[in-house]
């Protein structure tokens, strides 16, 4: 795909692919660039991506292969918990292709739901997940401590039965 920011500059292709192990230590570099107060070890990376219940996507310019973005979700029975998404460019579409791909994974696997925590200050995460279709259902308090002070996580939700994740036309 190729595609424009809001400020009118192109991206190069991308395409979305399961992520390996060969991709954990790019995504481990580039969670410490987008969240240096809670970025997640590449050890942990490692054990998330190689985990049974988890499914992890990268999304990788063509054909270069640049990493410009990666998710991850847990399935555990009718339940889906997006676990991290980050994106490298954003406003060029690439976080939400990675979501959709974690929501239709998490459908495949059997989840009926897909629940996930954003910090109550990204007003940019809060936006794309409302406008992806998920709900507010509950706070928590000081889910986030983050260089000395505790930023509550907004808990959303977003049903996967409803049958939106076709009419999406996700790559």
């Amino acid at each position: 795909m190729t595609s424009a920011g809001p400020d009118g500059a192109s991206m190069p292709d991308w395409e979305l692919r399961p992520a390996t192990l060969e991709d954990v230590e790019e995504i481990a570099f580039l969670e410490l660039e987008l969240f240096p107060d809670e970025a997640w070890t590449v050890f942990q990376l490692a054990e998330e991506v190689e985990h049974p219940l988890r499914r992890y996507v990268v999304a990788v310019s063509v054909p270069a292969g640049e990493l410009l973005g990666y998710a991850g979700t847990m399935v555990a029975g009718d339940a889906a918990d997006l676990h991290t998404i980050g994106t490298a460019h954003p406003g060029h579409g690439i976080g939400r292709a990675l979501l959709a791909w974690c929501e239709d994974r998490a459908a495949e696997a059997g989840a009926h739901e897909m629940l996930l925590e954003v910090r109550e200050d990204n007003e940019r995460a809060r936006a794309v997940y409302a406008r992806a279709g998920y709900e507010p259902i509950a706070r928590r308090s000081g889910y986030y401590r983050i260089t000395g002070r505790s930023i509550d996580a907004i808990v959303m939700r977003r049903a996967l039965d409803d049958g939106r994740a076709a009419l999406r036309g996700t790559p």
